[in-house]
């Protein structure tokens, strides 16, 4: 596949970590092998934050040098140039569509199926995340031929990283004429990885040359689910919650579950108790409508997250349970009783510190400018090594703290606010169920800790003194969360109070 230039150009992206680097040198290798010559450039992205680093690729046999005089080639990518484009991930491919270097007419996409979120994705407010079918949609119509599969699985199944996958693809797609020991070769003579590398490689030709060239079909509509079944309690505290979990509709129990779940999780039975508690008083003002059901469903699912806070007893508990060990060693890829090391980000505020004292002495502590000076040497970015025995105690220290969490003056701030927000909903309820909803919703509004805590609370504070003052409608309750959705330094929420 050469152009009217004679070369054959290629374009790859890959995040950090993944191994852009080392598969750009593999295709220059073998390219070298079967007598070609290959040019490369690389432009550093920033990996995992806003985007890959793009390598760029021009390849030229030497069989048709004439004499002595070398081929000119070009540094950079152009819109509408590209022969070969490799993406790592589904929505890198979608980047490479939006820029151009992706035709209908000429270009082979080849990319894996995965998402790796980006921070454009992460950092929205609400739900930022980009639709992967309507990539796949958009790549298939974009590209000539289009070559997908989840790569990075079979990476994971073979113990390698996913470039050693992208270049079976790349083989396997028959988009260069290379011979297939030749793309065998650089990889055993880098003598690195040899078995898991030569593994994956065969894995991912295999399924690039039985998928060819198909186009993209999008999803069959899924199937009707299946109702959702309360399962068997195994316990005399599971079997009170599960009963009691019975009186609700039973639209409402798969959310209500999983709520129950978490509460246990973070706190104990009777906090999930309580938890049923507050819906129980809700679904009583109307038990016999299904408008009313779906109000108590989604109350179910906000209040279980907001009296899921975080506070320091949580953090340490996520931070010291052994599946996130687990899950570590599988990412960082460590073999079995290999060591490896954790160090933790932590940048506690004097507010989470008081949180964390009884009510009464909290509020002193946290007026008081001199134990706030004090508290203030404590503060601020510490790094602390999770896998050594001392910090891993310590840790396990403030987790064992939940239990006196009810007197805490962190939980009478939370569940003051979390009174008034149902408070809210329960008198809008009865005379208007459209306004009860959008009071519901707003529980999206609280998320994170620190200043985004602090900040969304003040925001719901607002909405909810406003939904109080009354002469307010559904739409006007929508508007201003969408509005504290809209950016994270409040300036659109704002504008909507004012107006």
């Amino acid at each position: 596949m050469t152009n009217a230039s004679g070369t054959i150009n290629m374009i790859l992206a890959a995040l950090g970590g993944e191994g852009g680097g080392v598969l750009t040198n593999w295709v220059i290798d073998v390219a070298d092998r079967e007598g070609w010559l290959c040019q490369s450039t690389s432009l550093a992205g920033v990996a995992q934050r806003t985007g890959a680093t793009i390598y760029y690729l021009e390849l030229f046999p030497r069989d048709r040098l004439q004499g002595d005089t070398l081929p000119v080639m070009s540094l950079f990518p152009a819109q509408g140039d590209i022969d070969i484009a490799i993406a790592s991930e589904i929505a890198e491919a979608g980047r490479m569509v939006q820029r151009g270097f992706v035709t209908p007419e000429r270009t082979t996409l080849i990319a894996s199926d995965h998402r790796v979120y980006g921070i454009t994705e992460k950092e929205h407010l609400a739900d930022g995340i980009v639709d992967a079918t309507v990539l796949q949609s958009v790549a298939s119509q974009y590209a000539r031929n289009y070559i997908h599969y989840d790569m990075l699985a079979l990476a994971n199944e073979h113990g390698t990283v996913i470039s050693s996958v992208l270049l079976g693809a790349l083989a396997g797609a028959g988009v260069l004429p290379f011979a297939k020991d030749s793309y065998r070769a650089v990889i055993s003579a880098t003598g690195k990885a040899v078995a898991s590398n030569l593994a994956a490689f065969e894995a991912g030709y295999e399924r690039a040359s039985a998928r060819g060239v198909e186009q993209f079909q999008p999803p069959a509509p899924a199937l009707e689910p299946v109702g959702f079944q309360l399962p068997t309690a195994t316990t005399s505290e599971g079997q009170a919650l599960l009963q009691r979990l019975q009186a609700f509709p039973e639209d409402c129990h798969e959310i209500l579950y999983l709520g129950l779940q978490k509460l246990v999780d973070y706190q104990d039975y009777p906090y999930a108790h309580q938890y049923l508690e507050e819906l129980e008083a809700l679904l009583a003002l109307d038990p016999g409508s299904a408008e009313h059901h779906a109000l108590v469903k989604e109350c179910g699912r906000y209040l279980a997250l907001w009296m899921c806070y975080e506070d320091i007893p949580r953090v340490a508990q996520l931070k010291t349970r052994p599946d996130r060990v687990a899950k570590i060693r599988t990412e960082v890829q460590a073999e079995p009783g290999q060591l490896f090391a954790v160090t933790e980000f932590f940048r506690p505020r004097v507010e989470e510190m008081c949180a964390l004292l009884p009510a009464a002495l909290g509020r002193r502590v946290q007026a008081s400018p001199s134990c706030r000076r004090f508290l203030g040497w404590f503060t601020g970015g510490k790094r602390l090594r999770t896998n050594t025995i001392s910090v891993f105690l310590l840790l396990r220290g403030l987790a064992g703290l939940r239990r006196w969490r009810r007197s805490t003056l962190g939980y009478s701030h939370e569940h003051a606010l979390i009174q008034s927000w149902l408070q809210a909903v329960r008198a809008a309820a009865g005379s208007d169920r459209a306004l009860a909803l959008e009071l519901v919703e707003c529980g999206r509004l609280v998320k994170g800790y620190g200043d985004t805590r602090a900040r969304t609370t003040a925001q719901m504070q607002a909405i909810l003194a406003r939904a109080v003052a009354g002469n307010v409608s559904a739409s006007d309750i929508a508007a201003l969360r969408e509005a504290a959705l809209g950016d994270d330094e409040g300036r659109a929420f704002a504008q909507a109070m004012a107006a």
